[in-house]
């Protein structure tokens, strides 16, 4: 209706009063425009007439009163003349207009006229003129000459020619011309607005307004309204733009299976659209005008009433559920309402309810199996655990097992290698020295393999760990062929110098790298034939360095190969008669793959194998030195050491190793050793003695080494004395264990006779015999 209102009959009066406005600024501006000509041409014609007075009153006054008099006449004749008058400058009327004025006094006949004005006209030459703020009175002034007095030889008076227009006749003319001048135009104007007002009815309003009421039944939901195609092309693609919203939001409407209410605050139903009429409560006409309360259940009610008052509050709410009986039967539907103002009217809600049986079907059937889930994976989990349990304390047990048999095996091997070791310094015969170093080889190739078995198993257990650093590739491998060197001179094979420069670096575990690099080598040397040669060289590749050692042997078949570096897969070693062990490639392979490199062979059959190893490049920048081990076995210049004295305690269970060491120290000049196979024994011995060094064993009956050390670091006799750990626990937590517990040293065993004798000699001065 407004629209209707707004098109019908406020937009004509608008027409209306623009053009009305349009006309009278236009006559004001007009008029305003003469008057101004108008003034401008009564200045010109009121200052020509003072001039021409003051001129006649100067040259002629008072013989030729008449031509003055004639001109005064004249100038009455117009009829805006007001006033003309010749003044003295005392304000004396000398001739006016009006034979009465003459004589008397300017003050009583023109009340207004500025005397202090006439006087100072009247003492200059140039004229004055002035228009009242009204701009209807203007006049002007001028002086004049008047004669000699008598008694004057020149005359001292001066006259006032005064003169005033009133232009209100003339202005009212002005006016009164311009409109009736204008009234033609008016009229043509009048007839335009007519016209615009018709057009704009024809062609404007009414299509606007045929095309209001289709967007009005648009809004309560007549999806298939008629869009009227009236009026001009811009109104004609509004409607166009109309009905192609209308289909859009018909096929948009129907695509969806939502419902949709309007409710106001009361919950009373206004608007109902639905594609699925079987999802209602009740028909769509008859849910218009009744409320909410009225047409559902209570607590279906109280969930919409609700959504509405939330709704009011913030502005809209989603996903609010309720379960509702309709003629498709007992559905699920979520709403989703928004609050819909309108400035001037009542807030109404917008309810978009859409049914979601299906889905609550879906996530019930989805909530069931996944408790079922649940169920079997915790009890997947309990299985898991108890594997994981298991599997722990299989790992716990494959190390106790490894430290176990590490100890055990180390133990007759102490003896072995000690003993061995102590006739090879006393025996001087070649044919006995010959059966000491065949026994101290054998016992050594043993230890080897006890270590490579121990490194391997920690390395498939994952008990192993590599620690990378910088490490320079050349100096590392002129080390390892220094090494290697005495048992390729055995086997009269000729060690080629490296071709590496001296900028390679790697990241790796100096310690791995370099027994995987011995490994290769020694290989290298057993599987050559006398004379061979065996061949390192170095490349960079990017960001990888790969080092090659090559030999002159046999060579490997394509199934050798694919066996190679399967733990103790020893191929045609044991034919060969070949030492080894079948465990060093495959040890060398797992270390180098935790150090984030590659290790391979290529090999051909009667030329020879190439072992290569590729590992990360390290960037440039200083490497720490490395002492280079010596070659040869160390020994001790005895009958060179001063004679001092020391004392040594050593505290062991086995009777064996106690001659051993006892054997050992006897070798020393000046040292006594005190010896305890009992934990309480050596400790009062300890006490008693306060020896120099004790040697202490860590696996001891009634109580460890590591509870003997406590012992002797809480008692203050005992607190000061070195003490040294010899076990045959060589498992990489044993001797971080053994720093932990303040050890001096931690010797394993098999001992080293040399590093034992260097080692009492160290850490005891001694004192002078």
């Amino acid at each position: 209706m407004k629209q209707r209102s707004l098109l019908r009959v406020i937009l004509p009066l608008l027409v209306l009063a623009g053009v009305f406005l349009v006309g009278s600024l236009s006559l004001w501006y007009a008029i305003h425009q003469r008057q101004a000509r108008l003034d401008e041409d009564a200045r010109v014609t009121l200052m020509a007439d003072v001039a021409r007075l003051a001129r006649l009153s100067d040259q002629t006054w008072p013989n030729a009163q008449s031509f003055i008099a004639a001109d005064i006449a004249q100038q009455a004749s117009r009829p805006q003349l007001k006033a003309a008058l010749l003044l003295t400058e005392t304000g004396e009327i000398l001739m006016a207009q009006r034979s009465a004025w003459v004589g008397r006094m300017a003050s009583e006949v023109l009340p207004g006229l500025d005397m202090q004005r006439v006087i100072r006209v009247a003492q200059g030459r140039l004229p004055d003129w002035s228009m009242d703020q009204d701009g209807v009175r203007m006049d002007g002034l001028q002086g004049f000459d008047l004669p000699a007095a008598q008694n004057e030889v020149r005359s001292s008076r001066r006259g006032v020619v005064y003169v005033v227009h009133d232009l209100t006749s003339l202005r009212a003319q002005v006016r009164d011309d311009e409109i009736l001048h204008r009234i033609p135009e008016v009229f043509g104007n009048v007839l335009l607005a007519v016209l615009l007002l018709w057009l704009l009815s024809r062609y404007v309003a009414q299509p606007l307004y045929q095309l209001d009421r289709a967007a009005s039944s648009l809004r309560q939901g007549q999806l298939d309204v008629i869009i009227p195609r009236v009026g001009w092309d811009e109104i004609d693609q509004m409607a166009m733009g109309l009905e192609a919203l209308r289909q859009e939001l018909a096929a948009t409407w129907h695509a969806m299976p939502d419902l949709l209410f309007e409710v106001d605050m009361r919950g009373r139903y206004i608007r109902v659209l639905a594609v699925r009429p079987e999802l209602l409560a009740a028909a769509p006409q008859q849910l218009i005008g009744r409320t909410v309360n009225e047409m559902l259940p209570k607590e279906a009610a109280q969930v919409v009433m609700q959504a509405v008052h939330d709704a009011y509050e913030q502005g809209g709410v989603w996903g609010r559920e309720m379960r509702l009986p309709v003629a498709a039967g007992s559905r699920w539907f979520e709403l989703s309402v928004a609050r819909k103002t309108i400035p001037g009217q009542e807030a109404t809600f917008l309810l978009i309810s859409r049914d979601i049986t299906e889905r609550r079907q879906a996530e019930d059937g989805l909530r069931q199996l996944n408790e079922e889930l649940e169920s079997r994976v915790a009890a997947r989990t309990a299985e898991l655990l108890t594997a994981k349990e298991e599997a722990e304390q299989a790992n716990r047990s494959k190390s106790e097992f490894l430290s176990r048999m590490s100890h055990e095996l180390r133990t007759p091997l102490n003896a072995i290698l000690g003993f061995g070791q102590l006739l090879e310094l006393s025996v001087r015969e070649a044919p006995l020295a010959g059966h000491v170093k065949q026994i101290l080889s054998g016992g050594r190739h043993l230890l080897s393999l006890i270590n490579e078995l121990l490194d391997l198993a920690r390395v498939e257990s994952g008990q192993m760990t590599v620690s990378l650093e910088k490490v320079q590739l050349l100096s590392l491998i002129e080390e390892c062929l220094e090494l290697v060197k005495p048992q390729a001179q055995a086997r009269h094979i000729r060690l080629m110098e490296a071709s590496c420069l001296d900028r390679l670096q790697i990241m790796a575990d100096r310690t791995r790298i370099k027994q995987v690099v011995l490994n290769l080598l020694s290989n290298a040397i057993k599987y050559n034939h006398s004379g061979g040669v065996v061949t390192v060289s170095c490349v960079q590749e990017n960001d990888e360095i790969c080092f090659r050692i090559s030999d002159t042997g046999a060579g490997l078949t394509p199934e050798q190969q694919a066996k190679l570096f399967v733990p103790f897969e020893r191929l045609q070693a044991d034919d060969l008669q070949i030492e080894g062990t079948g465990i060093g490639l495959a040890l060398s392979k797992r270390l180098v793959a935790l150090m984030g490199g590659q290790i391979g062979v290529e090999s051909q059959v009667g030329v020879g194998s190439t072992f290569w190893v590729r590992v990360k490049r390290a960037p440039d920048g200083m490497v720490s030195p490395v002492v280079p081990p010596q070659s040869g076995e160390a020994s001790l210049a005895l009958d060179q050491l001063p004679l001092v004295s020391r004392t040594v305690l050593c505290i062991e269970d086995n009777p064996t190793n106690l001659q051993l060491v006892d054997n050992v120290l006897s070798m020393l000049p000046g040292v006594r050793m005190l010896s305890a196979m009992a934990p309480g024994l050596g400790l009062e011995l300890a006490r008693t003695h306060q020896p120099d060094l004790i040697l202490l064993d860590i696996n001891l009956p009634d109580m460890d080494g590591y509870a003997v050390m406590q012992c002797l670091r809480e008692s203050p006799l005992t607190a000061h004395i070195p003490v040294v750990a010899v076990s045959a626990n060589a498992m990489p937590k044993d001797l971080e264990r053994g720093r932990a517990a303040g050890f001096a040293d931690y010797l394993t065993k098999p001992l080293d006779v040399v590093r034992l004798q260097q080692l009492v000699l160290d850490m005891v001065p001694g004192k002078r015999a």
